[in-house]
């Protein structure tokens, strides 16, 4: 009777989630239409216990989405990500930086990439949360976003879901960079990147560049639930200075560039053993040139004759290419090129001639 009963519990999200019309139906109609089909259902033995069970578990977590996940126990200790700190001057003034496991070592890692940077005095910087890492540790999304936040300040807080009052997390270091940044996300963006891209953009230090995130900045607590699968549930929530949360909301870039997620995926494997840079620039094609005249080569001519016997070309397929990397570099070199300018749109002295 009670196991029943527990079924009876979680029958309002099984059909919420096949049946969004059943929405506004009460309690007591959930039930009895429960009841009706282990009775009536044309298939009501195949209605037993484990298979409503399962079903109510699968509804369940289905309507939670992120907010809770089954996971294989062998997998709880493995990372899915890559690891290490893609790191690179992409231009003289711009320096780009993408954690890809957000692990301890890696927050040391950015921390010394940050020193080399300040030294080579790069003006903006490039931080890109785009990585499709598991959950995290937030003791190193307090770290990281302590390289970037005056000491004293607040990061961030954690509302534990059964307590009323929330744990808060000071920086208590000086930063390291205090120059231009921009902030790459999308919703591949982890639980950490997320939290470091809502602080940065609340405090008005960072502009977003991407695609919204899903809003999953939350705690993550695993608890094994057999020998085989563990259960994997957010415990607490992030809340910024003013107490706000983003969670389930997610953030909106300050300038939305869609970039299909296999296309990304496809960059960044391919520039595993490349340049940054590479994925954002093209080879251009040779031509007959001076060069080519020394050389005595043509290489117009010998494209003409590979395609004239059938032979693909390199620029017949194009690379993929990081589009949000690149729309953040062409962001960073207008704003310069207007700066450097100097025009003075409100002049009123020049005479307007007719």
């Amino acid at each position: 009777m009670r196991r029943f009963a527990f079924i009876l519990a979680l029958a309002p999200t099984v059909f919420a989630a096949s049946a969004p019309e059943s929405k506004d139906i009460s309690q007591a109609g959930i039930q009895t239409a429960f009841r009706i089909l282990q009775k009536e259902y044309i298939r009501s033995g195949d209605l037993t216990f484990d298979e409503l069970n399962r079903a109510a578990l699968a509804g369940l977590l289905e309507r939670l989405d992120f907010g809770a996940e089954l996971i294989p126990r062998k997998l709880e200790s493995v990372r899915e990500a890559q690891q290490g700190v893609r790191s690179e001057l992409i231009t003289p003034q711009i320096a780009y930086l993408r954690p890809q496991a957000f692990t301890e070592r890696e927050t040391k890692e950015v921390e010394q990439q940050l020193g080399k940077f300040i030294a080579a005095k790069p003006a903006h910087l490039i931080l890109d949360l785009r990585t499709p890492a598991p959950p995290g540790n937030f003791n190193e999304a307090a770290e990281l976003l302590s390289l970037f936040l005056p000491k004293g300040e607040v990061l961030f807080k954690m509302k534990q879901m059964d307590q009323s009052a929330s744990e808060t997390e000071t920086n208590m270091r000086e930063p390291l960079w205090a120059g231009s940044l921009l902030v790459l996300v999308d919703d591949e963006t982890n639980n950490l990147g997320e939290t470091i891209a809502a602080v940065l953009r609340q405090r008005k230090q960072a502009l977003l560049i991407g695609a919204p995130t899903r809003g999953g900045a939350v705690r993550y607590e695993t608890v094994p639930v057999d020998a085989e699968w563990s259960l994997r549930f957010a415990r607490a929530e992030v809340l910024l200075v003013d107490d706000s949360s983003v969670f389930k909301k997610g953030l909106k870039p300050d300038f939305v560039v869609d970039l299909p997620t296999t296309i990304k995926r496809q960059v960044f494997e391919a520039g595993t053993n490349k340049t940054v840079k590479s994925t954002i620039t093209d080879q251009p094609r040779a031509r007959f040139n001076e060069a080519a005249l020394v050389a005595n080569a043509n290489p117009e001519l010998d494209a003409y004759i590979r395609r004239s016997a059938g032979e693909s070309l390199p620029e017949d397929t194009p690379k993929p290419s990081d589009l949000v990397l690149q729309r953040a570099v062409d962001l960073i070199n207008t704003r310069a090129h207007f700066q450097s300018a100097k025009i003075d749109w409100k002049r009123k002295d020049i005479p307007v001639t007719k």
